[in-house]
């Protein structure tokens, strides 16, 4: 795969993967529409990824969680990047908490972000990707290790993950007989902005490995040169998302003795994004 032929939309691009993924691609000479909800954030990054190497570096600063974002973006495609061939869904947001006592506000926020806001921004740009001349139209869609794993205090968040988990596989067996490719990446825990100090601590303290934002963006063009249609980030991460697969009680066993200690966290006031 050529990235200097690709014409690639990034959204959450304003930290974290997404920026790691732009700075990525545009060492690889791609033209890149980067979205966020930080128009300043993505300013900087446009200048560094016309640094890089980036030829194009557009931005566009919208909440896909509301009808009006999401059209907000797809008329910047249409108006500003027409020649879309590359599609990464990357923006999203957590949440680690006991279920009983997350908003359902909060609840209903994250199921727009991850997963309703996703799906519908594909419907809104599939036609323009299937048009897509040149290199074949990618989908790339960044999930979790959790979308294979329920985790306690990720009740809501793993729904999410699932979901796009099964759209991305779904949605690519229903293009098998077209152009398009449709791909899942699902990361362990990465150090980003938008997990918690809890999190975090949770995660170290149960054993669990968090890596750069960096490692993903690389995992992604890898995968991306692939042609597979998913992979996973991480060992022990890979071999417990297919045990859960062959025997989740296996994993229940495991995770009922960290319980305590995931719940400790879980419970605790809350800071970071």
């Amino acid at each position: 795969m050529q990235f200097d032929r690709r014409h690639i939309l990034i959204t959450g691009a304003s930290g974290g993967i997404g920026a790691a993924l732009a700075r990525q691609f545009a060492g690889e000479r791609a033209q890149l529409l980067l979205h966020g909800r930080n128009a300043e954030a993505l300013k900087a990054l446009a200048d560094q990824c016309h640094e890089l190497g980036s030829p194009r570096a557009l931005i566009c600063s919208a909440d896909l969680s509301t009808p009006q974002g999401r059209q907000q973006l797809v008329s910047c495609v249409e108006q500003e990047f027409p020649q879309l061939d590359t599609l990464v869904n990357n923006a999203g947001i957590s949440c680690f908490q006991l279920f009983e006592q997350q908003s359902p506000d909060a609840i209903e926020q994250l199921i727009n972000t991850n997963i309703s806001a996703p799906i519908l921004l594909t419907r809104g740009l599939i036609q323009k990707l299937l048009q897509a001349q040149g290199e074949a139209p990618l989908i790339l869609n960044i999930g979790s290790a959790f979308g294979a794993i329920g985790f306690p205090g990720y009740s809501t968040y793993c729904a999410s993950k699932g979901a796009l988990r099964l759209f991305s596989e779904a949605l690519a067996r229903e293009y098998t007989d077209t152009r398009l490719r449709v791909q899942y990446l699902a990361p362990r825990a990465t150090r980003t902005a938008i997990n918690s100090e809890q999190a975090s601590a949770m995660t170290a303290a149960t054993g669990g490995h968090i890596d750069s934002p960096e490692v993903v963006a690389r995992a992604a063009v890898k995968l991306m040169r692939s042609g597979r249609a998913q992979a996973a980030i991480g060992w022990p991460e890979k071999l417990l998302v297919r045990l859960n697969g062959l025997r989740p009680e296996l994993i229940s066993q495991v995770l009922s003795k960290q319980l305590g200690k995931i719940k400790g966290f879980a419970n605790q006031p809350h800071t970071g994004a």
